[in-house]
């Protein structure tokens, strides 16, 4: 189940956490029209560099990195 592990409320001024692994993350704003940067390094697949996500978008994979530019979103630790 997502979430057992804990979560991150990740924004810019976010330091990261050495070693910690990410199940998914879900982009959240106090608008509906709020949106975040993401970037995210993939455990195998793709990365997301730089992708701009509005409000509501749930990404889910393994990421052994994930960090926003601007805006703010939840990460699920795995």
């Amino acid at each position: 189940m997502m979430g057992q592990s804990g979560l991150r409320v990740i924004t810019s001024a976010f330091t990261p956490v050495s070693g910690e692994y990410y199940r998914a993350f879900e982009v959240v704003g106090s608008t509906a029209a709020a949106t975040a940067t993401v970037t995210a390094t993939a455990v195998s697949g793709d990365n997301i560099t730089a992708l701009e996500l509005i409000n509501g978008t749930k990404v889910q994979g393994l990421f052994s990195a994930v960090s926003v530019s601007a805006g703010t979103i939840i990460a699920y630790i795995a």
